[in-house]
């Protein structure tokens, strides 16, 4: 009986259980909270790693893939496009809510960019950015080199395989996360806190697919919008919220946006890569929350500057990121980049990164997903625009 029961449910009341049992009794959830900040201390020390393992193998694919040929070319320039787009709506968006200043470094724009490559104690808060221009050079060397691209492909692979097992634990460990936040912010501020990230989410991605339904496919003639946002849109996105899943929203989302008339050849291709590499959603949610978590729930300043460097780093992590449940893979690698970035203490760091976890798990993940799924579906309609009548 409980097999029937979506996971997704199992996350959201471990969650919420945790919040209320770490609030209600927090004295004697103290340790567990501890705990919870010691693992992902250690955790975030292997992030730089699990970058450039992810990362290089994408750059040489998205590399190869981008030469193939039109279509394939096309989808892949798209999805960076669109990509980089979200990530700059989020962070326009943030900017805006939060009044950001340009640069907390003495006034000057180019202090905090910087100081990142610094040599001396900096050098902590350049690693998840060295990672990244490593993967992009070794990515880059894998498309002339078939050896690298292979052994990088298979160093991957048995990370990924030991990094999916993290579905026989997640529901625990989400458990956890929930009980670590209500020991920080009680019982009621943590729900509180929780509710305030659902409905910033829920504005943020329906930004997004305002952005794509009325103005995108304005490209994509003759589509009625108000047909595919009842027969394609909402269908799809209930789905893919139900799941917390772009891979098992597939078929679901292929047959519906064939029912749209985009062609098997258009569809079959678009949706599949967009599944593995093309998250809007996650690169525009994951700029706009650096400044809600750090600001708003922890007091910490961020400025323009940091933002805009992490914002191009985000959407390489969307690209890369694995498919781990509750978009575990891309929470763990913005936190830790913005933990890094400003040099948070130890302490201070593994608490952030535990509460950024648990804020965007849940109700925010069932919404990152579906906006994910239905931005496939909307760049296969202006594909077959482009590409439909081609050979």
């Amino acid at each position: 009986m409980l097999t029937k029961i979506p996971t997704y449910l199992f996350l959201l009341a471990s969650l919420i259980l945790g919040m209320l049992l770490g609030g209600f009794f927090s004295d004697s959830l103290k340790g567990v909270a501890t705990s919870v900040n010691v693992a992902i201390s250690a955790i975030i020390y292997f992030v730089p790693i699990l970058i450039f393992v992810a990362l290089s193998p994408a750059i040489s694919s998205l590399a190869d893939s981008g030469r193939a040929n039109s279509l394939a070319g096309s989808v892949i320039l798209w999805y960076l496009f669109t990509s980089f787009l979200a990530g700059l709506l989020g962070l326009s968006l943030s900017t805006l809510l939060f009044g950001l200043p340009l640069s907390a470094s003495l006034g000057n724009p180019t202090g905090t960019m910087m100081t990142l490559l610094a040599p001396g104690e900096s050098l902590s808060a350049s690693r998840p950015l060295i990672a990244i221009l490593l993967a992009v050079c070794f990515g880059l060397l894998g498309t002339k080199w078939t050896f690298l691209r292979l052994f990088l492909e298979k160093v991957q692979s048995k990370v990924f395989y030991f990094g999916s097992k993290i579905q026989l634990i997640i529901v625990p460990f989400v458990l956890f996360l929930g009980i670590s936040v209500g020991v920080r912010f009680g019982a009621q501020l943590g729900l509180t806190n929780y509710l305030l990230m659902t409905v910033y989410t829920f504005l943020l991605c329906l930004t997004w697919t305002t952005f794509y339904v009325f103005i995108l496919l304005k490209l994509a003639k003759p589509h009625d919008v108000k047909e595919v946002a009842r027969d394609y849109l909402l269908p799809t996105a209930v789905f893919a919220a139900g799941t917390c899943s772009s891979l098992l929203t597939l078929p679901v989302n292929l047959a519906n946006v064939k029912k749209q008339g985009v062609s098997a050849k258009i569809a079959d291709f678009v949706l599949p890569v967009g599944s593995v590499i093309n998250l809007d959603a996650s690169a525009l949610a994951y700029v706009a929350y650096a400044p809600f978590v750090l600001s708003y729930l922890f007091g910490i300043q961020i400025d323009l500057a940091t933002l805009l460097m992490a914002w191009p780093a985000i959407v390489l992590f969307t690209i890369a990121a694995p498919g781990l449940p509750a978009g575990m893979g891309t929470a763990l690698w913005s936190a830790t980049l913005f933990a890094s970035v400003l040099n948070l203490p130890e302490n201070v760091a593994s608490e952030f990164v535990a509460t950024w976890i648990a804020m965007s798990s849940g109700l925010p993940d069932m919404m990152r997903t579906a906006t994910n799924c239905t931005s496939d579906g909307f760049a296969s309609m202006i594909m077959e625009k482009f590409h439909g009548d081609s050979d």
